[in-house]
């Protein structure tokens, strides 16, 4: 079954891409401000936990970036219709 999308509009499947490209970064960079910056406000996680916070904040990094992109679509596709 073909998917079904807007013309001009981005499909679901280059939305999924995109913020799954995206969340990975995030997730680096979660890691990585964890690792560095934490400690210079005193703040000391154990790495364990410091990685699961960091799952935390980029599954929700996903929701929101995938859901944003989804509307902004589905505006952009109105408008041009």
């Amino acid at each position: 079954m073909k998917e079904q999308t807007a013309p001009e509009g981005q499909t679901r499947k280059m939305s999924l891409l995109e913020s799954s490209v995206s969340v990975v970064a995030g997730y680096v960079l979660t890691v990585l401000i964890q690792y560095w910056i934490y400690p210079l406000f005193g703040i000391f996680v154990p790495a364990d936990k410091a990685l699961l916070i960091s799952v935390i904040i980029v599954f929700a990094a996903f929701v929101k970036n995938f859901g944003v992109r989804r509307l902004f679509n589905a505006l952009h596709v109105r408008v041009r219709a």
